[in-house]
């Protein structure tokens, strides 16, 4: 019988994800949701990211984005090569795109994200860019918690996911979060990722 503390860091946390409760499935074009990644590599991350907004942008979803320069330009160039006409999505109306790091300044108090800061610069983000239409749901992918994992800041990131989903209460948007598989390959990783999965609807499985 093979035991859990048998198990390959990697394989325990896969094992996690499974058996985490969610949804494993992405959420549907169109459907509000709050999926989470665990990523290998950034070329999986990213591959998986450009198609989950590539999906959004087919169906007419607006876009919002919050990541780091390097990846929002690799994100644009994948939207490029799979042949969507980007000019339109880079800003304004259907989409924002913002920088990861210049977004959590704005709202965090040390080491604290304040939950009326977040809602006065995320917030206001979802509502210009739905604008009275709201039968609308975004299409939203952000990194800020994976950053304030990686920053050592695991409390900081569990609440700015609780604040995500207040937000959802108030706008309807699919949003997807990806975590770097090397958060987790500690002794207290399964348990840290139960609880980031406690946070969201779905939960992809690691590939």
């Amino acid at each position: 019988m093979t035991h859990p503390e048998d198990l390959q860091p990697a394989t325990q946390i896969a094992d996690a994800l499974r058996h985490a409760g969610r949804n494993s499935r992405p959420t549907p074009v169109g459907v509000p949701g709050h999926d989470v990644k665990v990523y290998k590599s950034e070329r999986h991350l990213l591959e998986t990211v450009g198609e989950f907004l590539a999906q959004g942008l087919r169906a007419g979803q607006p876009l919002v984005v919050i990541a780091t320069e390097a990846h929002r330009k690799v994100l644009v160039q994948g939207l490029r090569d799979r042949g969507l006409d980007t000019e339109k999505f880079l800003s304004g109306r259907e989409a924002t795109w913002l920088d990861a790091r210049e977004t959590l300044s704005a709202f965090m108090e040390g080491a604290t994200p304040n939950p009326e800061l977040f809602m006065r610069t995320v917030g206001s983000v979802f509502e210009r860019l739905i604008n009275r239409r709201n039968y609308l749901v975004v299409r939203a992918y952000g990194e800020m918690v994976d950053l304030l994992w990686q920053d050592g800041n695991t409390e900081g990131a569990l609440r700015l996911e609780a604040m995500w989903n207040e937000l959802a209460r108030e706008h309807h948007f699919g949003l997807l979060c990806a975590y770097s598989l090397d958060n987790f390959l500690s002794a207290n990783g399964v348990a840290d990722l139960r609880r980031v999965c406690a946070h969201h609807t779905h939960t992809l499985q690691l590939e």
